[in-house]
């Protein structure tokens, strides 16, 4: 019998129960009874018009009717993601954010075949995924020019991480329902944040509904990764629920001797004794032992000519049975609901993070890889490190729901408080001291010891952070305005052990930071808006006199239009925007050494300008859409550097787009197919501009295929195999170049062919 899908028409009745936003539990039951009294008010009004089918024994049938409800966490069911939490943290449509805001839902991870956050934001406009060349360890991205790397964000709160720490983790992707990038500055609601963009990674969470999985994952460099994800109700009333997700893996990489090892697991259980009440209790463990081959190549041999030829992209750079990276992080927290009546709501999401990390590796030496002339022969030295880092963050909020006079208001009151520490102890050979032997890439050999350096930095830096935020989400018939104002007081004290003297510097910072936006929904889908938002991030360290650095601050200005098609599922935004960092750092003008300064003052303006369009639409039950283009007009405004003033900002293509597509062909049931293109242009990332050290532009082609294997007998119901390939054509870059004498550059990921075979009960 036919079905009819009322999420997919277009109903005023549904459509006004939809404008109420359901952030909390008895809102989202109100809403979900408002949809079923729809839904069958519109089924007895289509029965007067429609004769019900009859059976052979003469009983009426009745066609199926599909409710399908929205969730600001997913899942989602597909491509398209209509609601959020992330950008205003309160359960809002995405058409009704006044900024532009790209998620990345389970469904497209899945059909990409994307095992990390880097590789699931590989098609989202203005995120550079790969900045520093393929890394097993980080999830390294640029977003709109910034460097988002240990300002990563998990369910709302800050994950433990500092850009100098090796022990900054990195969430296994497996463990995530979506990924959500806020595009531009994001610090009303979250204070310290880089400019460029916010990227929050959303949890799977225990659901009421029961869904059991395991998946068996290869891939052509060989190895075996196993997983399980499960899911549904402890108890018949449904007022306990679980989750648990474990992952094992021992996978060989596109470098030889490599392998990436881990071990997680991440259960959470959810106790619901009302639908006005809600808590859920979680913990997260992950164990990382890969056999790691530091990415130091030189430029001669990557990006430039060598004599001796190109080196090899597979090469192990290290001594495969000497070299240490081990890594343990682990986080526990609750998240906590509670609706008092249809005005207030309270919430509070707690969590304490740690990572511990121990290295010693041999490596290309990142100052001088070759003796002499560009050679066979890679220069190598020591390094080692003994790091850690923890988060402890708390985040309360009050909401109230109510109207004055034609006005709707959703306020929101927050308080939260952040401690990060970060310990760091490292060292690499002096001159001097004992080093590995250079390794030949022509013939390498391995089997030597690595001497164990002395420290050059040990250092510890404590950060306390509280923040109070006020925001406002009101609509007057189709008109809705977006206004924030928050205060953080930014605390950070850094103790160098190895100074003389005071060593102890403290950075302070008192920043108010706001956001303004205004639109307006159109019947026809479409939603026009205009933002204005500001950041602010504090930069450690201190200039030529020993005064602590100023927090950076930026302010953006973005217009544009977002669309999603009724009853359709589709979502596009373009959007125009303005953003200019204030206060970065530039070398000092009296530092004797400009090309490679050691002091610093803040004197340094940078500006992007930019276009942003990405749509998402699953076009016909057969047919899902996606297309992403970026245009970045950057220019680095004041620096004391005369290489980089009126250049383009580095690591920021000016042209980046992608088109990615998957068929569900009807004359095969149970097969799907999906191809993408993404593309970058030209970008600079050494910081004297050098043209020959410019990475070149690039295109990279991924497809796929899955085949559900229900669709050819019942028994196999459940049981699927995915095959994705990432690099079709195996396409040697160079992501990033940073000098012309040490191991300063790395290429990127080659062609990647991975299959996973999954069964679901």
């Amino acid at each position: 019998m036919g079905g009819i899908d009322i999420s997919q028409g277009h109903s005023p009745v549904l459509e006004q129960a939809g404008r109420a936003r359901a952030a909390t539990p008895r809102a989202a039951a109100a809403r979900s009874r408002a949809a079923l009294w729809a839904s069958s008010v519109i089924c007895s009004a289509l029965g007067a018009l429609v004769l019900p089918a009859q059976a052979q024994d003469g009983t009426t049938v009745l066609d199926t009717l599909v409710v399908e409800g929205e969730s600001a966490r997913g899942p989602d069911g597909g491509i398209v993601a209509k609601r959020s939490i992330s950008a205003s943290k309160t359960d809002t449509p995405v058409r009704e954010i006044p900024q532009a805001i790209s998620i990345v839902t389970r469904g497209q991870m899945d059909a990409q075949g994307a095992n990390t956050v880097a590789e699931a934001l590989r098609y989202t406009p203005g995120v550079l995924p790969d900045p520093n060349g393929y890394d097993m360890r980080y999830d390294w991205l640029y977003i709109r020019g910034f460097n988002s790397y240990s300002t990563m964000w998990l369910d709302g709160l800050a994950i433990a991480g500092d850009p100098s720490n090796y022990a900054t983790p990195s969430i296994n992707a497996y463990t995530l329902e979506r990924v959500e990038v806020i595009k531009g500055p994001a610090s009303v609601l979250y204070g310290r944040a880089v400019p460029g963009g916010l990227v929050n990674q959303v949890s799977k969470r225990p659901q009421t509904t029961p869904h059991r999985e395991a998946v068996v994952q290869t891939s052509a460099f060989g190895g075996i990764q196993g997983a399980v994800d499960m899911t549904g109700p402890l108890t018949e009333d449904g007022a306990w629920s679980y989750r648990l997700i474990g992952l094992a893996k021992n996978m060989h990489t596109q470098i030889d001797h490599e392998r990436d090892r881990q071990v997680m697991v991440a259960p959470s259980v959810t106790w619901s004794p009302t639908a006005e009440t809600s808590l859920t209790l979680y913990g997260y463990y992950q164990h990382d032992r890969p056999v790691f081959s530091p990415r130091f190549y030189p430029a001669a041999g990557t990006l430039l000519p060598n004599p001796a030829g190109q080196i090899p992209r597979d090469l192990f750079l290290g001594e495969p049975d000497e070299g240490v990276f081990e890594r343990d992080y682990f986080h526990l927290g609750y998240e906590f609901e509670h609706s008092f009546d249809e005005t207030w709501t309270v919430r509070q999401n707690l969590r304490y993070g740690r990572s511990d990390q121990n290295m010693h590796l041999a490596l290309v030496n990142p100052a001088f890889a070759f003796a002499g002339a560009p050679s066979n022969e890679l220069s190598r030295v020591a390094a080692v490190s003994d790091d850690w880092t923890s988060t402890f963050a708390v985040d309360t909020q009050a909401q109230a729901e109510f109207a004055t006079g034609a006005f709707d208001h959703t306020l929101l009151f927050g308080l939260d408080y952040l401690q990060g520490i970060s310990d760091t102890n490292f060292g690499n050979s002096a001159f001097g001291d004992p080093v590995p032997p250079p390794l030949d890439f022509l013939d390498p050999v391995y089997g030597y010891p690595i001497p164990i350096p002395a420290y050059q930095t040990s250092v510890r830096q404590k950060q306390n952070q509280v923040g109070v935020y006020l925001q406002d989400q009101i609509r007057y018939d189709r008109w809705l305005g977006t206004f924030g104002l928050r205060y953080d007081v930014s605390e950070i004290d850094s103790t160098n052990r190895l100074a003389a003297g005071t060593p102890t510097v403290t950075t302070r910072d008192e920043k108010l930071t706001a956001r303004a936006g205004l639109m307006y929904l159109f019947d026809n889908g479409l939603a026009p808006y205009a933002s204005y938002s500001t950041s602010f991030l504090p930069v450690l360290g201190t200039d030529r006199f020993g005064d602590p650095f100023e927090a950076q601050t930026a302010e953006q200005f973005e217009v544009g239009v977002k669309y999603e098609p009724p009853g359709a599922r589709g979502a596009i935004t373009v959007s125009l925007f303005q953003m200019t960092l204030e206060n970065s750092l530039t070398p000092d003008p009296t530092d004797p050494n400009p090309t490679r300064p050691t002091t610093y003052v803040q004197e340094g303006r940078e500006r992007v300008r930019g276009l942003e369009i990405e749509g998402k639409y699953e076009l016909t039950p057969e047919i899902d859409l996606m297309a992403a283009y970026a245009y970045s007009d950057s220019e680095v405004l004041r620096s004391n550097n005369a290489s980089a003033l009126g250049r383009q900002m580095l690591r920021l293509p000016e042209h980046q787009g992608g088109v990615w597509v998957n068929y569900r062909p009807g004359a095969v049931p149970g097969l799907s197919l999906s191809a993408g293109v993404r593309a970058m242009s030209s970008y600079q990332t050494d910081s004297t501009y050098r043209p020959e050290l410019r990475i070149p532009s690039r295109t990279l082609v991924d497809i796929g295929a899955e085949y559900d294997f229900g669709a050819m007998r019942k028994e196999f119901e459940g049981t699927s195999l995915r095959v994705n390939v990432s690099d079709l054509f195996d396409e040697k870059y160079v992501s990033h170049c940073l000098n012309m004498t040490g191991g300063s550059c790395n290429y990127g990921a080659g062609r990647s062919i991975t299959a996973s075979l999954k069964y679901t009960w």
